[in-house]
């Protein structure tokens, strides 16, 4: 009798989440075209529910994601990784964040006419239009949106890879794109639990959170760090990122 053949180990969990992320962000696009205080209203009306359904979306991904991994690396004993909705998305928070742009104040400013009799001087910056500050809230909502919707996968497989017993806990895992203090993090090759650690990616990077089989190699290599010296900016990161994640 033949056995039956191992499952394809399925494509990186961020080829699934970017399009998720681009449907919200696609789903937001009517925003934009309102006028500044309109879109601030529309703002904290439409992301709560916004957020509530790709995040679900999200998670859902991160847990088919998680199974289909599993059954690749024929990983023994019954699992499945379990969808849970977030008691909190953030929602409120974001489109707050996003509407600092959109004040009266600063629309009342970009607004205001300019006296172009005036001499121009190098020191002198060109004031900022009210499209110019709609689209830093575009640019902020978007960014926050897409960070919340790839934490909510990765949430999903950290607390996986905690109560699969088969599993030591997770690992980091960046593309090449990804930020260099990500990648920083994930060269040091740690393998991290719920008590060591809570997985969190930056906007638009795109890390996620990988399972460490008990008995399988390390599903991240260690990375050979840049010759080039940390500068204090970048060692800064690293001490708040050790003291938010890992203190």
């Amino acid at each position: 009798m033949t056995a039956p053949a191992q499952a394809a180990e399925p494509a990186p969990l961020r080829t699934i989440l970017m399009p998720v992320a681009a449907g919200a962000v696609d789903e937001l696009s009517a925003v934009w075209v309102l006028p500044p205080p309109d879109i601030i209203n529309a703002l904290y009306e439409v992301l709560p529910p916004l957020l509530d359904k790709w995040t679900l979306a999200a998670s859902s991904a991160g847990a088919t994601w998680y199974d289909q991994l599993r059954d690749a690396n024929a990983i023994p004993g019954r699992f499945e990784a379990s969808v849970k909705p977030l008691e909190n998305t953030g929602a409120d928070a974001l489109a707050g964040f996003g509407s600092r742009s959109l004040s009266a104040a600063r629309v009342d400013q970009a607004n205001a006419v300019v006296n172009l009799d005036e001499p121009a001087t190098s020191l002198v910056r060109k004031p900022k239009t009210e499209a110019d500050l709609v689209d830093t809230a575009r640019y902020d909502v978007q960014g926050g949106l897409q960070k919340r919707i790839v934490n909510a996968a990765n949430l999903t497989v950290t607390d996986a890879a905690t109560e699969d017993p088969q599993a030591r806990g997770w690992m980091r895992r960046t593309r090449p794109e990804a930020c260099k203090f990500c990648v920083m993090v994930a060269s040091r090759g740690g393998v991290f639990t719920r008590a060591s650690s809570t997985f969190a990616c930056h906007e638009g990077c795109f890390c996620e959170a990988v399972p460490a089989w008990g008995g399988k190699a390390l599903p991240v290599k260690p990375y050979k760090p840049s010759d080039k010296p940390s500068t204090p900016a970048d060692r800064a990161r690293v001490r708040r990122w050790i003291k938010e994640n890992l203190e």
